[in-house]
């Protein structure tokens, strides 16, 4: 089939451009990863080293290997490295939640413990009773532990066992326990086995490790006021609606998370191909954070990924001009300066073949676009036309040559549509005019490579 033909071209110039993009990408994540991982749990070398050990041989690959597997692999690495994150963050989740467990039963160990000494009549010295108040109260109390024992201690002192009742005496023994950790059951009160806490303490714990403590604030608030509700159905509608609010928080947070993370990676990209022309862009996206509308990120991800198309495209229709007549002028067939412009401009270009006087070979199509097409052309009205099927013959042995050359170097030329030789009359163009040569002529000849 060495008819015309319609072509689907990517040069390998801009299918290096773009694993490049993927690279830069990968490489952000890595980082983060770098970042983040440490403070959620501690690293292991062996796992940082095998990370930055595929990191590098991704590296290395960029200058070859196809696009397909490049991007599988870029994918898989990336997809570990945000699993493993995840996984870390839940780990640091689950731990901010036995936290907030341990601080609500130490609350209502004070609390029962404070009832108890109060009801027996135990004095205990000004600093144990404020400690004891304050961790009542749900103030954070650094030897909480400590305080607690210590009231037990008083609470069962033998000299005041006697004025305790059997229920006093079986709640020190209970808070004894537990300080040394051989009982937990016990004091598993109605509010600790609440699901909705269970679920409250998930996500305040979430927000405060992604987002900060602040951002968890005024729910913890709104979570003591509710604990402190004496009406039992006003407290289930105040923790009900605290459930509903705080999902949806967590929800939010995570989605202006993923929403900066994909803003601040195509800034990046963006910044290294055309940071002077989208200077005002890329400074909006830098100016960007958590507390950004999510339609903004939204819209500025999706300008930088469009300047980034357009930089591609723009670079890549370039690229796609060079390759292809750098490959005929490989050929034999004459290429001079210009000829790149030429085709920007007019939307075609003509080359002559000096082995087959009279003939070339026609390229033209959108090069932006990577849809081009190329046929045999004669530039002699006047011509002997019993020669047209054998210049179609030759075209065909020289197309074939092209599209295992330029694959080779790393370029992907795949055929859409051709018609046989001889099927459609030969096209007649103008006759190329034979451009003026001197001693300081650039003009490509066969077998010259260079091209402006």
């Amino acid at each position: 089939m060495s008819g015309p033909k319609v072509l689907r071209f990517q040069s390998e110039a801009e299918l290096r451009a773009l694993r490049e993009d993927m690279l830069r990408i990968l490489e952000r994540e890595v980082l983060r990863w770098q970042e983040r991982a440490p403070r959620l749990k501690a690293l292991e070398q062996a796992q940082l080293a095998a990370v930055l050990a595929r990191r590098d041989a991704l590296r290395a690959a960029v200058t070859k290997g196809d696009n397909a597997l490049y991007a599988y692999q870029v994918k898989a690495e990336t997809a570990w490295l945000r699993a493993d994150l995840a996984e870390r963050e839940e780990h640091a989740i689950e731990q901010r939640i036995a936290q907030r467990q341990r601080a609500r039963r130490q609350q209502q160990n004070a609390v029962i413990v404070l009832k108890a000494l109060q009801a027996g009549g135990v004095a205990v010295d000004a600093d144990l009773s404020q400690a004891l108040d304050r961790l009542a109260e749900g103030s954070p109390e650094a030897d909480a532990e400590g305080v607690l024992a210590r009231a037990t201690l008083a609470l069962s002192s033998r000299d005041q066992s006697e004025e305790l009742s059997q229920a006093q005496r079986a709640i020190a023994e209970a808070l004894r326990e537990d300080a040394t950790g051989s009982s937990t059951a016990w004091h598993a009160a109605p509010a600790e086995r609440d699901p909705r806490l269970q679920r409250i303490d998930r996500h305040i714990a979430e927000l405060q490790l992604l987002q900060g403590a602040v951002s968890a604030r005024s729910f913890q608030d709104a979570l003591r006021a509710a604990e402190a509700e004496p009406d039992v159905q006003r407290r289930n509608l105040l923790l009900d609606s605290l459930v509903l609010d705080l999902g949806s928080a967590a929800d939010t947070s995570r989605q202006q998370r993923d929403h900066l993370t994909h803003l601040q990676d195509l800034a990046h990209v963006l910044s290294t191909l055309d940071a002077d022309s989208q200077a005002d862009l890329l400074r909006e996206a830098a100016a960007a954070d958590a507390s950004t509308p999510a339609a903004r990120l939204l819209a500025l991800a999706d300008a930088c990924q469009e300047a980034i198309d357009h930089y591609h495209q723009r670079q890549a229709a370039s690229s796609r001009r060079a390759a292809l007549l750098a490959g005929l002028a490989e050929l034999g067939y004459e290429v001079h300066e210009g000829m790149e412009t030429a085709w920007s401009d007019h939307g075609r270009v003509v080359l002559r073949r000096p082995a087959s006087p009279g003939y070339g070979v026609e390229l033209g199509g959108n090069a932006a676009s990577g849809r081009l097409q190329v046929r045999a052309v004669a530039m002699n009205t006047e011509r002997d036309r019993s020669r047209d099927r054998d210049v179609e013959a030759i075209w065909c042995g020289d197309f074939s040559r092209l599209k295992a050359q330029l694959n080779a170097q790393g370029s992907d030329l795949q055929v859409e549509r051709a018609l046989g030789v001889g099927e459609v009359p030969l096209k007649e163009v103008e006759a190329v005019a034979e451009p003026a040569r001197s001693a300081s002529d650039t003009s490509r000849r066969p077998g010259d490579r260079r091209l402006r």
